[in-house]
């Protein structure tokens, strides 16, 4: 007699299930294992940040290998597989502070020396996230400014290491943003909770921000937290709790394009001049009558400034330029 799996059971593994304290795991796959990192300690103590993987079939075959900068308290770990190993990036709750990243091979097991990202002497980043696209990894993280409220930044990471360009000011000033997640295709979109709606970014390979933050949840009123975004083949998805008459809910938003280059290729107009390379202000063609700018994301520019980029100009006879902004 043939027996049928029961789909609808859930088998709990206890990846680590001792008298210790874990907590904030993360996970990705390396193409041959899942790879879970989590921090691990005492209660009111030492924290260590531990990895271990877990095959197809559901054996776990490490207990928990060290890969942190021997810190005293090491939270928040986040990992991502590309470029044929994973990056493990956390936060160091000693000085110095901040947020850390270290390379491990297919058994786990550190590769080199641990790194820094984002270094301070004051104790003010918090919750890193990590995504991999194309030989690129984006790390993002809040930091707390002078004016009580966080801001978001990140760092793109080669796959040897190296720290591409500076950091990136994803969203800063007024306002109280947090909670930051990121996931990566052709271009990296970062979403986060700022003064409890959802917002989001769109940052190229090479830590451009491409276009202007962006509002993902409805303007209504309510209390939005924990956002988390996924990039599929045709668009993307974000997701977060959100409170509602006494209680809290899961919502989404569906309706974003996959990243840049498939909104080039379904432009419904198509490029009817040469490209122009230019430097200065777009505010006379976003001002103007009759005149749409676009990023190259495809959402409209409705002031400035704007950062360096690609844009899309269209008149009022509907002709179409290029404009590529270099400062």
């Amino acid at each position: 007699m043939r027996v049928t799996p029961l789909l609808d059971t859930i088998g709990t593994i206890p990846v680590k299930d001792d008298i210790g304290v874990e907590r904030e795991p993360d996970i990705t796959f390396d193409g041959s294992n899942y790879i879970v990192v989590w921090s691990e300690g005492d209660f009111g103590g030492m924290h260590k940040v531990r990895a271990g993987r877990v095959t197809t079939q559901g054996a776990v075959l490490d207990s928990g290998i060290l890969f942190g900068k021997d810190s005293y308290l090491e939270y928040h770990p986040s990992v991502s597989f590309g470029g044929g190993h994973c990056l493990a990036v956390w936060y160091a709750y000693d000085a110095p502070y901040g947020v850390f990243g270290r390379f491990l091979d297919e058994l786990v097991q550190p590769i080199g020396d641990a790194f820094d990202i984002a270094v301070s002497q004051t104790n003010h980043s918090y919750n890193p996230d990590i995504a991999y696209a194309d030989g690129r990894f984006l790390i993002v993280w809040n930091e707390q400014t002078a004016y009580a409220g966080d801001e978001i930044y990140g760092q793109i990471v080669d796959t040897s290491g190296a720290l591409i360009n500076d950091r990136i000011p994803i969203a800063v000033g007024p306002g109280y943003q947090s909670m930051q997640r990121v996931s990566g295709d052709n271009a990296f979109l970062t979403v986060w909770n700022q003064n409890g709606n959802i917002y989001g970014q769109w940052i190229s390979l090479e830590g451009q921000l491409i276009g202007e933050n962006f509002q993902i949840s409805d303007p209504l009123s309510g209390d939005r937290l924990s956002p988390d975004i996924a990039i599929g083949a045709q668009n993307c998805m974000a997701v977060w709790m959100q409170y509602d008459v006494n209680s809290y809910d899961i919502f989404g938003n569906l309706d974003m394009p996959a990243g840049i280059h498939g909104w080039q290729e379904s432009w419904p107009y198509g490029i009817q001049a040469e490209p122009t390379i230019f430097a200065g202000s777009l505010k006379r063609f976003i001002d103007k009558e009759n005149t749409a700018v676009y990023d190259i994301s495809g959402r409209r520019i409705h002031h400035g400034p704007v950062s360096p980029g690609i844009y899309f100009i269209i008149d009022e006879t509907q002709a179409v330029v290029k404009a590529i902004k270099v400062r």
